[in-house]
């Protein structure tokens, strides 16, 4: 295999790939990179059908992107009680298996207190975040979850600029949540927890304190 046929088999399996995302911003991003290789690739074997058709995806490909970053969604958060909701009990019945993989330590026990908020964007509940006070000055984050198309920060982005201030009703207030796995940590550093103490399972704390827009 010579290198024109190395470059057009890498830009299928990057093709094939973009279309196992549930992301729908990464899919065109991975497609995008895929169709363009091999419009490179036509071009390099002289195949007019193969260049114009994956220019032309790069182009679609594009056009999606910007309509995507360019749009500004909605986003509201509807409160409710996780132990009386239907729809909280579908939500985390349906979302299980994502939810143990990812925060294997959430448990909905009853009588702990625990409160709940869906942040909805464009009206579809996109997350989820369960949380209790411990006292006046720290909430306990057992639950915070993202449906797998809309893992691009921006409900968390969202939910810790708006809703997280209004419960702290212009306080100082440190929200808290444990986690032991890799990507869940990464996730809480991404969106400003500051990574504490790891216990003995290797479980670390995170914080992250709000103060009336002030976020830390």
């Amino acid at each position: 295999m010579n290198f024109v046929e190395v470059f057009g088999t890498t830009a299928s399996v990057v093709i094939a790939i973009s279309l196992t995302m549930k992301n729908l911003k990464r899919l065109r991003v991975l497609n995008a990179v895929g169709a363009l290789g091999f419009t490179v690739y036509g071009l390099l074997i002289g195949s007019l059908p193969v260049w114009i058709l994956n220019g032309f995806i790069v182009v679609i490909d594009i056009v999606f992107l910007w309509k995507m970053y360019a749009s500004k969604d909605r986003f509201d958060v509807i409160e409710s009680d996780p132990y009386a909701s239907p729809f909280v009990a579908l939500f985390l019945g349906h979302h299980k298996d994502d939810i143990k993989r990812y925060q294997p330590e959430f448990s909905l026990e009853p009588g702990k207190g625990w409160q709940t908020e869906f942040i909805l964007r464009d009206l579809n509940p996109v997350s989820i975040v369960i949380y209790r006070r411990t006292d006046p000055a720290t909430v306990e984050i057992g639950l915070d979850y993202a449906v797998p198309s809309y893992r691009d920060f921006q409900s968390a982005e969202y939910y810790f600029r708006k809703s997280a201030e209004r419960i702290a009703a212009g306080k100082e207030l440190t929200f808290i949540q444990r986690t032991r796995v890799p990507e869940h940590q990464r996730y809480l550093e991404r969106i400003g927890f500051q990574r504490g103490a790891d216990g003995p399972d290797g479980t670390a704390e995170f914080r992250k304190t709000v103060t009336g827009g002030v976020r830390g």
